[in-house]
């Protein structure tokens, strides 16, 4: 079986790009922590949520153009992604967004529960998140392989026909949409770790739309410089 793309391009001419993401994605997650979220200002906060919508769109767009090469058997999506820098991208990306839902709600899935007893000394509650993130990795690296990579393959792959900058623009716009309604969804929920008030959030919309922006569009570049084979 042989997982073509548009564009065909081999897994390492793009692993500088999903490097790069894998590690905004890393220290998205470090931003909800409480002990790290008091450094984040509540309108950066809000951009790197924002943030991860387009990211995942364009991110999509960049994975779809990606030949994985031939495999004698039919594996399931999840071992028949052979870049380990798509992988984490994905996965870390997920997970930010999955501690952000938790913390907001303040729920827990079984064990599951990134939010540590405020007090706990310091050390304690940064293994208690680090555990607790860290362990939602691989059951978010099925979830994104079994509905979030098939679902951003789907929806992106008529754009390949556009020029790339054309195609990224939209995506970006599109899923700076889908980022800001999220916001204003959670910035109504209470949020000890740093998503700020919906009051916070609408003095500053710009500001946090072009931080996000900025977010955004650094690692376009970088992908669209570095994706040559």
């Amino acid at each position: 079986m042989t997982e073509q793309a548009s564009g065909s391009l081999s897994p390492r001419a793009l692993a500088p790009f999903f490097s790069l993401l894998a590690l905004f994605h890393v220290a998205a997650i470090a931003t909800r922590f409480d002990f790290v979220a008091l450094f984040v200002p509540d309108v950066v906060a809000s951009a790197i949520l924002l943030a991860h919508f387009p990211l995942l769109l364009v991110a999509g767009w960049f994975e779809g153009r990606i030949d994985y090469g031939e495999s004698t058997v039919d594996l399931p999506l999840w071992m028949r992604i052979k870049s380990k820098p798509v992988r984490l991208a994905f996965t870390f990306a997920f997970t930010y967004l999955g501690v952000v839902i938790l913390q907001t709600w303040d729920i827990s899935i079984g064990p599951m529960d990134p939010s540590p007893p405020p007090e706990w000394p310091l050390g304690q509650r940064a293994m208690w998140f680090a555990m607790m993130s860290g362990g939602m990795f691989f059951p978010n690296y099925l979830a994104t392989a079994g509905a979030l990579i098939p679902t951003l393959r789907v929806i992106t792959k008529p754009l390949h026909r556009l020029p790339a900058v054309v195609a990224l623009l939209l995506l970006s716009i599109v899923g700076t949409a889908l980022g800001f309604g999220a916001v204003m969804l959670l910035s109504n929920q209470p949020i000890a770790s740093g998503i700020g008030s919906a009051q916070a959030f609408l003095e500053t919309p710009a500001i946090a739309v072009g931080i996000a922006f900025g977010m955004v569009w650094l690692p376009i570049l970088w992908g669209l410089v570095t994706g040559k084979d």
